[in-house]
């Protein structure tokens, strides 16, 4: 709360953001002190004083104002379900004064900046995650600001095309009416897009930075420790495509375009040293796998990690060159439905 106290020395002010107080400097005129990062969160911050004599906290340039961080009624929008003290709940370390703050649909409020920063640092690990554009307190509502478009409209698009990926795909592989979506004590019980979203593993290419399929999502969370990682490893079929050997897909276009992991019987997800397809799993035992001489690599059928697997049924179902050489698969969607 900023606030002013007429003294004998003078006017003395209250930065808003810090709560520090003097009489000198920048205090008496905007409420802000000389310190830099209360300078630079001042540049964002809405000047306006709300009816109830407080400041607006919200971002500046607003169409309205928010209501009062400290409790005073608004007739125009009414009281906000957080106070001026309250933790930002994506930070957790300052209070929803110290800086200025967006309300989502929800009603829940947040740091500006801490949004912003969220939505440009996006997942943590691999696997395309949309879990950080949501609010953190209910996850039900997207994060949204006309402030953040720069951020937020890229997000999106790629939300947009991992959804339309993910329900084509649960499509082709006839899972409209498996249990999972059909059974009532289900938690994905008529909910398709959100079984789609949890059971594939999206992944971004480095070089054309569109969506491409990994496999199914529990594939992924089954090798731990894979939040360090290289991003310019993760390059989709179609960029990827050693020596033209995937032929453009007339139907789907190079959106489905899959490879063979050289060392096991999985689809690829990695693209390395501009030569060598990788799983996964595969990818995280590269040292020892690519070590190995081809002879020394289980042929088919074989899992993740180059472990020789039971039976003679490849798990790609199709026919493809020994372990240890590169193969494509060519177009995902239009393979038989039990490759994926």
């Amino acid at each position: 709360m900023s606030e002013r106290i007429e003294t004998a020395a003078g006017s003395r002010g209250k930065c808003r953001f810090c709560g520090i107080s003097s009489n000198t400097g920048l205090l008496p005129i905007g409420y802000v002190c000389s310190n830099q990062g209360c300078q630079e969160r001042a540049q964002n911050t809405c000047d306006k004083t709300l009816s109830c004599g407080h400041m607006c906290c919200g971002v500046k340039g607003e169409e309205k104002c928010l209501p009062c961080l400290h409790g005073c009624p608004s007739e125009a929008v009414g009281k906000l379900k957080q106070d001026a003290d309250d933790m930002c709940m994506i930070c957790y370390t300052e209070g929803l004064s110290c800086a200025p703050v967006i309300q989502l649909g929800c009603g829940h409020v947040f740091h500006y900046h801490c949004c912003r920063k969220a939505l440009t640092k996006r997942w943590s690990g691999p696997r395309i995650a949309f879990r950080f554009m949501f609010c953190s307190i209910c996850m039900n509502t997207p994060i949204s600001h006309p402030n953040l478009a720069d951020v937020l409209d890229p997000t999106r698009e790629l939300y947009e095309d991992v959804k339309r990926k993910c329900l084509l795909r649960l499509e082709f592989e006839n899972q409209m009416k498996c249990e999972a979506l059909t059974s009532s004590t289900s938690k994905f019980y008529q909910k398709p897009l959100e079984y789609a979203m949890w059971k594939y593993a999206y992944y971004v290419c480095y070089k054309c930075k569109k969506a491409y399929y990994g496999g199914e999502a529990h594939c992924a969370e089954a090798v731990a420790g894979n939040d360090e990682y290289n991003a310019a490893e993760l390059v989709c079929p179609s960029c990827s495509n050693v020596g033209g050997a995937v032929q453009l897909c007339p139907k789907h276009g190079t959106d489905f375009t899959e490879h063979k992991c050289r060392y096991c019987c999985s689809v690829a997800i990695y693209f390395c040293f501009g030569t060598t397809h990788f799983c996964d799993s595969c990818h995280n035992d590269h040292q020892r796998l690519t070590s190995m001489s081809k002879s020394q690599l289980p042929q088919c059928p074989a899992g993740p990690r180059a472990k020789p697997l039971e039976g003679t049924e490849c798990p790609l179902h199709v026919k493809h060159p020994p372990n240890g050489e590169e193969f494509a698969l060519g177009c995902g969607m239009c393979r038989n439905v039990w490759t994926f």
